[in-house]
């Protein structure tokens, strides 16, 4: 049996930043600043959900980057540059290419229903109208796509520097010896990355690199790389937690105070035409700037919180984290089906959002339970689980790249 010690806290984020994941999605359709972007705006809204869209916004996947490096060098580091590669392009590549397919086919018909059934139709739908060459969209499986780009350049990386692995504990011990000018590097990063993006930044969900997605969340993947290679910096790091929280709390307050209006409708129409929306203005080079160092400040303390009092094995955690996988997959179309007859009932806006997140998650669960866990579909996006907890000494580390 390995003595590698378990990382129980990348198993309690990411269960976490899953149920974060469905109360985000779900809260979109209730959020005034949204209505005019999102598949099932509800005209039942709430300012509420304002504040938690973007506050979840802001670090919920820069946090799985990071954790997705770590555990990517963890299985370099245990198992190899060749096992790794086979590992991630059977558990990343090979289901986004299975479900891609079935995802979009989804979302045309859960569209097409609800064209017939929502009463009144989001807004959105006027700009599908108006697009003239519609592109080819992976939906909310671009984090699959983005990783596996990542997977294929840290392999071709590790590979082309052997020589030097061993001593890259030794190499990056500056970065953590000098922990405030680390997360300035990832603030200015951010910022320039983010800098040509609309504020809230977009999903990257094109088939083509994004250069600006590369770089951004390309950042907090090779954090996750050197965290796992100076892993005691997390304890040594709990006295910052306090200093980090203000910092969060502040730069969150002038990120929702500063941050520029809703997009019409006619300016989305116009993004449908173009192809993105497009920013401009000194007030958006502040605003990404105070973006910025929100989500630096937030995913730092998010990650130090979980390993403060979150790492400690969980039954529960270890459930919904061996299920996360399915339920990333299929929650998106799940609550859009939800969401869609729920537009024509009368109801305040936050009962409708626990409804939708109640029946997403049971649906999601019990499919997960009943449907896949011990089936060939199980087996497609967990593996064998026993192998690879001996193999690699954590659990989870086969699950921990994959949202």
């Amino acid at each position: 049996m390995s003595s590698t010690p378990r990382f129980y806290f990348i198993d309690n984020l990411r269960c976490i930043a899953l149920l974060l994941g469905v109360l985000f999605h779900a809260a979109l359709a209730y959020s005034p600043y949204f209505h005019t972007i999102w598949l099932s705006a509800d005209p039942n809204k709430a300012f509420i959900f304002d504040g938690l869209t973007h506050w979840l916004h802001l670090f919920r996947m820069p946090l799985f980057f990071v954790i997705a490096g770590f555990c990517s060098a963890l299985v370099i580091v245990k198992q190899g540059n060749t096992l790794f590669i086979k590992h991630r392009l059977k558990r990343i590549l090979l289901p986004f290419l299975i479900f891609l397919p079935l995802v979009i086919a989804s979302f045309i018909h859960v569209l097409s229903w609800g064209a017939e059934i929502a009463k009144p139709l989001p807004p959105i739908y006027a700009a599908f109208s108006a697009m003239t060459e519609p592109q080819v969209s992976t939906a909310h499986l671009w984090f699959l796509w983005l990783l596996m780009q990542f997977c294929l350049i840290h392999w071709s990386v590790s590979r082309a520097m052997s020589a030097f692995k061993a001593k890259l504990p030794l190499i990056t011990l500056p970065l953590f010896a000098w922990g405030p000018v680390l997360g300035l590097a990832l603030v200015v990063i951010s910022f320039a990355a983010l800098l040509w993006q609309p504020t809230p930044f977009p999903a990257p969900d094109k088939l083509s690199p994004q250069p600006w997605a590369l770089a951004f969340y390309g950042a907090f993947y090779v954090f996750g790389i050197i965290l796992y290679h100076h892993k005691s910096a997390l304890t040594r790091s709990a006295g910052a937690i306090l200093p980090l929280l203000l910092v969060a709390i502040l730069s969150l307050t002038a990120y929702l105070i500063y941050l520029t209006d809703p997009p019409t409708i006619e300016q989305v129409i116009a993004a449908a035409k173009q192809g993105a929306l497009t920013p401009n203005g000194k007030q958006h080079v502040y605003i990404v700037a105070i973006q910025a160092v929100a989500i630096v400040s937030w995913t730092a303390l998010i990650l130090l919180l979980g390993h403060h009092f979150l790492n400690h094995d969980n039954r529960i955690s270890r459930y919904l984290s061996d299920a996360s996988y399915w339920v990333y997959l299929v929650h998106v179309p799940v609550l859009l089906y939800i969401q869609m007859p729920l537009i024509s009932v009368t109801l305040p806006a936050g009962i409708k959002f626990f409804i939708s997140v109640a029946a997403t998650m049971g649906v999601s669960l019990l499919s997960y339970h009943f449907v896949v866990r011990r089936t060939v579909i199980g087996r497609l996006l967990n593996g064998n689980k026993q192998k690879v907890m001996q193999q690699s000494g954590i659990r989870g580390s086969k699950r921990a790249v994959t949202k």
